[in-house]
C-alpha cells in the first residue's frame, strides 16, 4: 500500500508540475509527498523527477515509469468503481474541465442539479479557455465548443449545437455602415478571439454546399468571449460570437445581428473523455444528464427557448 501511495503521488506531481499542488490535491503535506517520491526513487534505484524552483519535470526514466503507472492506476480506479457504484449511486471524484465563460454562464445550474441527484459524488471543475490536456491533467472529461474535432485518442459525444452570429452595436453600424456581404468585413474593425488559431479568418456559408473563409482585420484581440461581446456592445467593432453569449444583448437591442444571409458554420458542444474512462458510470451518467438537460430544460445551450 505504501508503494501504491508513492506511485499516486509521483503521477500527480507530474500532472500538476508542482509538488505543493500535488500534495494539496492528495490532502497530504509537501514533506510527506517528497518522502514518498524519494522512497520510490530509492526502491527503483533511479531518479524519477528533476526538481527546481519552478516545479518538477520527469526524467527520461520517470516519463517511461509514469506512462506505465497511469494505466495501472486507471485500471485500479475502474475496478473499484465497477463494484462500488451504479449509474444510480455514484461515488468518488469527477474531474472535468470546461471553457471559462461557458462554465460561468451555463454550467452552474445543470451541475448543481446533477450533484443533487448524486450526493456521494465529489466534483472538481477547472474552468479555462486554454486547451487543457485532458489525459495529462488527469481529467475524467472535458467539454469543448468547436466545429471540427481534431483527431486524438479521446472519445467524443456531441451534446448540443451551438449557433453563432456576426454582430455589432447599433451605434457602430450607424457610424460605419452595415456590411452586406462577408467580403465587406475587410473595411471594418473586427474583434478577434485569441484562443483559436485562425481568429482572423471567419467562415461563412456563401450559398453553395460548403463554406468559405474570409480574412478580416481589426485592432482588438481578446481571450474572453465575454470581453469580446462587451467590446462590440461598446461600439468598438464587429464580433463573431456563440449565441449563448449574446442572445440577451440581441433581444435588448444592444447588439444587432448582421450578414444573416451568410450563416456561420454550425459548431457543437462536445464531451471528450479518455477511452479507458468510457465505462465509468460517473462519466456516462453526466453525459446522459447533460443530453437530457439540453432537451428538456427551458433555456437551451444555444440561447433559444423551448
Amino acid at each position: 500500500m505504501r508503494d501504491l501511495a508513492a506511485i499516486e503521488t509521483f503521477c500527480r506531481a507530474i500532472e500538476d508540475g508542482n509538488l505543493t499542488r500535488a500534495a494539496n490535491s492528495l490532502h497530504i503535506t509537501k514533506s510527506v509527498a517528497s518522502r514518498r517520491i524519494r522512497a520510490l526513487e530509492d526502491s527503483l534505484g533511479v531518479k524519477l523527477l528533476n526538481r527546481n524552483t519552478r516545479g518538477v519535470t520527469p526524467t527520461d526514466e520517470g516519463l517511461v515509469y509514469y506512462e506505465r503507472c497511469t494505466k495501472i492506476l486507471e485500471d485500479l480506479e475502474e475496478a473499484g468503481q465497477a463494484i462500488q457504484q451504479t449509474e444510480t449511486h455514484l461515488t468518488g471524484t469527477l474531474r472535468i474541465t470546461a471553457p471559462f465563460d461557458y462554465a460561468n454562464l451555463h454550467l452552474a445550474e445543470p451541475m448543481s442539479a446533477f450533484l443533487a441527484l448524486h450526493p456521494d459524488l465529489k466534483l472538481e471543475m477547472q474552468s479555462t479557455d486554454a486547451k487543457t490536456d485532458i489525459i495529462a491533467g488527469g481529467f475524467d472529461m472535458g467539454l469543448r465548443i468547436t466545429g471540427d474535432l481534431v483527431d486524438s485518442s479521446l472519445k467524443a459525444r456531441k451534446i448540443a449545437p451551438v449557433h453563432s452570429h456576426v454582430l455589432a452595436s447599433p451605434d457602430y453600424l450607424k457610424q460605419h455602415g452595415t456590411p452586406q456581404h462577408p467580403d465587406d468585413l475587410k473595411d471594418h474593425n473586427c474583434i478577434f478571439y485569441s484562443n483559436i488559431s485562425v481568429s482572423e479568418q471567419w467562415r461563412f456559408h456563401m450559398g453553395g454546399t460548403g463554406t468559405e473563409s474570409v480574412r478580416v482585420k481589426g485592432r482588438i484581440t481578446v481571450n474572453s468571449g465575454m470581453l469580446q461581446m462587451a467590446m462590440a456592445r461598446n461600439g468598438l467593432g464587429i464580433a463573431a460570437l456563440p449565441d449563448f453569449f449574446c442572445h440577451r444583448a440581441i433581444e435588448s437591442g444592444e447588439l444587432v445581428t448582421i450578414l444573416t444571409d451568410y450563416p456561420r458554420p454550425e459548431i457543437f458542444l462536445y464531451a471528450l473523455y479518455p477511452e479507458s474512462k468510457h465505462s465509468q458510470a460517473k462519466v456516462r451518467a453526466l453525459i446522459d444528464f447533460l443530453l437530457e438537460w439540453n432537451k428538456t430544460h427551458s433555456h437551451n445551450i444555444d440561447g433559444s427557448y423551448s
